[in-house]
């Protein structure tokens, strides 16, 4: 095994995804340092700052086969995040334009952008995902406005709801992971130029124009200020990413216990290729969903260290920068895994009906709360509710049925309500979910941006 499980052949595919590695390859990340730099020699010419000509040289960069093990030994020689890599760049370009490459900027001008466009990037993919788990949850909850199933509290058996307002649930707290995305996309997408210290001395009159006109090579937005210290961008996106794993986490726990053979309700798709358990044939396991909450735990903590990167000292700290270039990409392949295995999860989801009211009638606890409802009225509630628990606890403890033990109590009337099966609002409240969603989505585009 490698040294980490995102990189290993065997368990890979279960902490990240094809996608999430092309993003944050090495030859993908350096590739992406090469178009910031690029754009950087273009503004620069676009301003008068250097020549056409050395703007034009390094922009024949683009696509080039970069020498990755002489980068490394340059950057291992000289201790210093990108020399080796402005030495090889400058090996491979007429004199001239060797002086002009990466001119006037700093690591984090460089690194920082382009970590925006790792954001922008991973962004869009949880977008698309999230955006296809919606629409299958709405359809789960169309479907399902009005199959009865036990509504459990403290993990125990209570009043009954329809699998269609528990999937609205979910739906109505994915659509909210899509809103903080949109909402959250011109804050996030902004280059960083801010030179040495922030201030873009080097540059002179420059600097503001030469700002303006980097942003706008890369289609980003430009910032007020320099933020090399200001890293609450990046940990916002992190803290955005993890609620979005969260709210994947909790649909895949609520289907890691349904499917509980007491009460398979509901389980995941599985493939015939698929294997339980080598000792227990019988066994059909939850491995989508286990993987699932276990990757939205680490994207939670991930993004709590990205949290701690907000507190820098001065004008420019490694040790916030240093940290988010190991815990954003971790997260990051996280993310995409959990929103990946979540779409297959909840599109061959499994839902069994039959057992979840064969489920709601065998307790004889699915009328209570109408049944104090009802009772009320004539008794007051308290009174209701006293004489309604003291009947519960003498079937149980007697082995009587519940209709025995309230024969003769309460009114025939009353006695009735314990053969009837009341969701309350659950279907309108279903309806209403799908409603608002399928209007925000009908002003909104599959693509992020």
């Amino acid at each position: 095994m490698d040294a980490h499980l995102i990189d290993s052949a065997i368990f890979g595919h279960q902490w990240s995804t094809a996608e999430s590695r092309g993003i944050f390859a090495e030859t993908a990340r350096v590739a992406r340092w090469v178009d910031v730099i690029i754009a950087l020699a273009e503004a620069q010419a676009d301003v008068g700052i250097i020549p056409a000509s050395s703007a034009a040289a390094i922009a024949g960069l683009r696509g080039s086969r970069l020498d990755l093990a002489g980068i490394a030994a340059g950057t291992r020689t000289t201790s210093h995040s990108t020399l080796g890599l402005i030495q090889v760049l400058q090996r491979m370009l007429p004199a001239e334009a060797a002086e002009h490459v990466y001119y006037g900027a700093t690591v984090q001008d460089i690194s920082d952008t382009a970590q925006v466009l790792e954001i922008a990037e991973v962004a869009g993919l949880v977008w698309r995902d999230l955006w296809a788990i919606e629409a299958e949850l709405l359809a789960l909850a169309e479907r399902h406005r009005t199959t009865p199933m036990v509504g459990r509290t403290h993990g125990q058996p209570g009043a009954p709801i329809t699998f269609g307002f528990k999937a609205a649930t979910w739906a109505d707290e994915v659509g909210r992971s899509l809103e903080r995305l949109r909402q959250g996309r011109d804050r996030w997408l902004v280059a960083e130029l801010g030179g040495a210290v922030g201030v873009l001395g080097f540059f002179g009159a420059q600097a503001i124009p030469l700002r303006t006109a980097y942003c706008e090579r890369l289609g980003l937005g430009e910032p007020a200020i320099s933020w090399l210290t200001t890293r609450d961008r990046l940990a916002e996106f992190a803290q955005v990413l993890a609620a979005a794993v969260s709210a994947m986490a909790r649909i895949a726990n609520e289907v890691y216990v349904l499917a509980r053979a007491e009460l398979a309700e509901v389980r995941e798709p599985s493939p015939s290729t698929t294997v339980g358990s080598i000792s227990m044939p019988h066994k059909r396991n939850p491995e989508v969903s286990e993987q699932v909450v276990t990757l939205a735990r680490l994207v939670r903590s991930s993004a709590g260290v990205l949290a701690e990167t907000t507190i820098g000292e001065h004008e420019r700290d490694g040790r916030s920068w240093k940290t988010e270039w190991v815990v954003l990409p971790e997260l990051s392949h996280y993310t995409l895994a959990a929103a990946g295995m979540t779409r297959t999860l909840v599109g061959g989801l499994e839902v069994d009906p039959a057992r979840m009211l064969a489920n709601l009638t065998a307790t004889e606890t699915a009328s209570s709360e109408r049944l104090l409802s009802v009772m009320s009225a004539r008794l007051g509630k308290h009174k209701a509710q006293a004489t309604l628990q003291d009947a519960y606890r003498a079937a149980i403890g007697t082995g009587r049925s519940l209709t025995a033990v309230l024969d003769g109590r309460i009114e025939a009337a009353e006695l009735a309500e314990l053969d009837r099966v009341d969701t309350g609002a659950a279907a309108a409240m279903a309806d209403e979910v799908v409603v608002r969603a399928t209007r925000r989505r009908a002003g909104e585009s599959a693509s992020w941006r």
